[in-house]
């Protein structure tokens, strides 16, 4: 393929078809899913709900500041079509802002009290993370090419023997931070043998100087808050759980609320096929395109959507005593709500990419503030009078509000292209 200066593919240069990238990342994305789910199942089965909730209470409190550190840099080299730098510069903020999410993370461990597991897990969470935010950054430089197929071989791999590590170390030891840990070293050894390799062929890994770097980390830094926001967004009703009804409890709703993660898979998927293009139908000024792959990702997504409330009305059940444990049968009730939420977040997601597509990325920080701020209420005062039931509204008022703003956020974007032509 031929290379623009700065590392991104030249115009003439041929890219696989968005249906043929569409099937490899729901391939990679949905055995990334896959894998969660086992590790959920292997910690219910082996460790038991109170272990479960441990680990998701870990993942919570370092979630945010990865996701923070995160930056969306992948979004932000994926939609630079031009290449206005050069993959090294990018490279070079990822691995800055990963190093500064460690510091704080054992920060965050040295403040849980001196609790070893939950500490000893906290740090072993952030490290596995990190491992996942590195790989990101050559998926992004996979992602401009649109060679949508490494990404899905690379996911594969690393959640193949980053699981397997994990659930050999479980059923070993039987211990929390043994098992994270192993997790970890997994996702490393796949970010070291072939995401390197693979994300940095042909690219060019030179560096502007730090007057790029800083202008690369100004522009991604409103989607890392965003992204930090989203995250939060997401934990904050499992704060409250863990507050209100303890930790066996936010087992069962990490547990349960995992079930989103099957459409937000697939919507995931779309999104990321469809960024680039979105990205260039934009550029160009090519509206009607634009619209037109929006409406059909938000077809998609309620569909998506509609089908999973039926699933879960008719099946819930017979899949939560499957993948768990019989006691987690009893919960089939709250699946039907969490899969109820899930509509709307996945309309929320869709509509994000559409949003970044479009190069926004300054007005989603302040529509993102006001989610997560009503998430946080909502779920402080609803989770000690619904239960479990409280947390999966909180989530859904979230997205609803979330919607409502990204809709304003395209339409001024489309308003201001259409005056600038």
């Amino acid at each position: 393929m031929r290379e623009a200066p700065g590392g991104a593919p030249a115009q003439g240069a041929t890219s696989a078809s968005l249906r043929s990238n569409f099937a490899w990342t729901f391939a990679g994305n949905s055995f990334y899913a896959a894998g969660q789910w086992v590790i959920l199942s292997l910690f219910a089965k082996l460790g038991g709900s109170e272990m479960l909730g441990q680990y998701a209470l870990a993942v919570a409190l370092t979630a945010p500041v990865v996701m923070l550190s995160h930056l969306n840099l992948r979004a932000v080299l994926a939609t630079d079509v031009g290449g206005q730098y050069p993959f090294g510069d990018y490279l070079a903020v990822r691995l800055g802002t990963t190093a500064a999410a460690l510091v704080a993370i054992a920060g965050i461990a040295a403040a849980t009290g001196g609790s070893w597991p939950l500490a000893g897990a906290v740090v072993a969470v952030g490290v596995a993370q990190c491992a996942e935010t590195a790989s990101d950054i050559y998926h992004g430089a996979m992602q401009r090419r649109e060679r949508m197929g490494q990404i899905a071989r690379s996911i594969i791999a690393r959640t193949s023997v980053s699981v397997a590590a994990l659930g050999a170390a479980l059923w070993m030891t039987h211990n929390l931070v043994w098992a994270v840990a192993a997790l970890a070293v997994g996702r490393l050894a796949v970010l070291l043998a072939y995401d390197r390799h693979a994300g940095a062929a042909g690219e060019n890994l030179s560096r502007s100087g730090l007057r790029a770097e800083l202008a690369i980390f100004r522009t991604a830094l409103p989607l890392g808050v965003v992204l930090m926001l989203v995250s939060l967004n997401a934990n904050l009703p499992r704060y409250a759980v863990e507050h209100h009804l303890g930790t066996r409890d936010l087992g069962v709703f990490a547990a349960v609320v995992s079930f989103i993660t099957v459409g937000s898979t697939i919507v995931n998927a779309l999104g990321q096929t469809s960024t680039p293009r979105l990205a260039r139908y934009f550029s160009e000024c090519n509206l009607p395109r634009f619209r037109q792959l929006i409406f059909r990702l938000v077809g998609l997504v309620l569909l998506l959507g509609a089908s999973g409330v039926l699933v879960a009305m008719f099946l819930g059940k017979f899949v939560l005593r499957l993948i768990y444990r019989p006691e987690y049968g009893a919960h089939s009730g709250l699946l039907v709500a969490v899969m109820g939420a899930a509509t709307l977040s996945y309309l929320a997601i869709a509509l994000g990419y559409a949003v970044t597509g479009a190069r926004v990325f300054r007005a989603q920080m302040p529509l993102f503030c006001a989610v997560a701020a009503c998430c946080g209420v909502a779920s402080w005062l609803l989770v000690p009078k619904l239960g479990l039931y409280g947390a999966v509204l909180a989530l859904a008022l979230a997205s609803s509000l979330q919607i409502a703003g990204q809709l304003l956020i395209l339409v001024w974007a489309i308003r201001r292209m259409e005056t600038a032509k």
